[in-house]
């Protein structure tokens, strides 16, 4: 560097003085330029959540699984509407939940990490009045403090139900394993890191009546799918579903011309091991003539018959019919 453009003591002095009597401007001056532009991040996740389309028929498959489950297991038809799906922080999602909230922690092998399946107080208190008898109404949940023993064994097994549905869901993307680890119902004391990481909340809204309705969420970490964000962005799943369901049609059809052999047995006799072995061609057995035939399909008992004759042949009459 040459001499002249190092700074003499002299014009060191001079811009250290303007610049604390304020005639130099040391302001920065980079944002007037244009050159730094505001970030959508809404766009951001929007686009994130475009690029997993197949979560909303796994959302769809799951309403419809915990539709049926919770049929079977209260003995009444709830009412289960898919709400729009969103993506947000983990740590917004915690800090959103009421103080008493029905929060189980997941894994769902082979895939890594920890996901969260959560009903909120008026969907389980739901579930209880309907379970002991009721219409399925929820009292004033802002005075609850904390679920009963009652309560929480409930929310098991309808968890247990929920994690089975949720592995039929994903079957046609990966074959997961979802298993619950532990259960918290306060979410400030939830031993999981609470991070501003992005989890993509699917909720269902459940009821037994449209005056009394409340809400389970999945609540799925981004890390958690990146392995297969591939396959859940593949497009045309709800097809895939139909064309199964085609499938699965055409292989009912051709099992009914399916070729079977039928076997009645028109009576038994009972003998001893030295009986049996006592026998020689010529020999006969004294068989008595049973009041009702037995039909069978490789030992499947399907009908039951009287034996008689028709057109000059044996025959036996369908009496009864053991196909459901």
């Amino acid at each position: 560097m040459a001499d002249d453009e190092i700074l003499s003591q002299e014009e060191k002095d001079a811009l250290l003085q303007g610049v604390e009597s304020g005639d130099i401007d040391t302001r920065d001056n980079h944002g007037e330029t244009g050159d730094i532009r505001a970030f959508n991040f809404a766009a951001k996740e929007s686009r994130r959540l475009s690029g997993l389309a197949r979560l909303d028929t796994i959302q769809e498959l799951f309403a419809e699984g915990a539709t049926d489950a919770l049929q079977r297991f209260f003995r009444s038809e709830p009412l289960v509407e898919v709400k729009e799906k969103v993506s947000r922080s983990m740590s917004d999602f915690i800090q959103s939940l009421p103080s008493l909230t029905c929060i189980t922690v997941c894994t769902a092998k082979p895939l890594e990490g920890q996901w969260l399946l959560v009903i909120d107080a008026k969907l389980l208190y739901i579930m209880v009045d309907r379970y002991f008898g009721g219409k399925g109404h929820s009292p004033n949940v802002a005075t609850a403090k904390q679920f009963t023993s009652i309560e929480q064994r409930l929310a098991a097994q309808t968890i247990d139900l929920l994690l089975v549905e949720l592995k039929t869901a994903f079957a046609d993307v990966l074959e997961i394993n979802p298993e619950a680890q532990f259960m918290e119902h306060n979410p400030d004391y939830l031993s999981v890191p609470v991070t501003d990481e992005t989890v993509f909340q699917l909720p269902l809204e459940i009821g037994f009546s449209e005056e009394d309705k409340g809400q389970c969420h999945l609540i799925l970490p981004f890390q958690m799918l990146e392995p297969i964000k591939d396959r859940l962005g593949q497009a045309g799943t709800v097809a895939s579903v139909k064309a199964s369901s085609d499938w699965e049609q055409k292989i009912a059809q051709g099992l009914k011309t399916a070729l079977v052999s039928l076997s009645a047995t028109l009576g038994e006799s009972d003998l001893t091991v030295r009986q049996v072995l006592e026998l020689s061609p010529g020999d006969v057995l004294p068989i008595k003539s049973p009041d009702d035939v037995t039909v069978k399909v490789d030992e499947v008992t399907v009908f039951k018959g009287k034996f008689g004759i028709a057109n000059g042949n044996n025959a036996v009459k369908i009496t009864e019919s053991e196909l459901s």
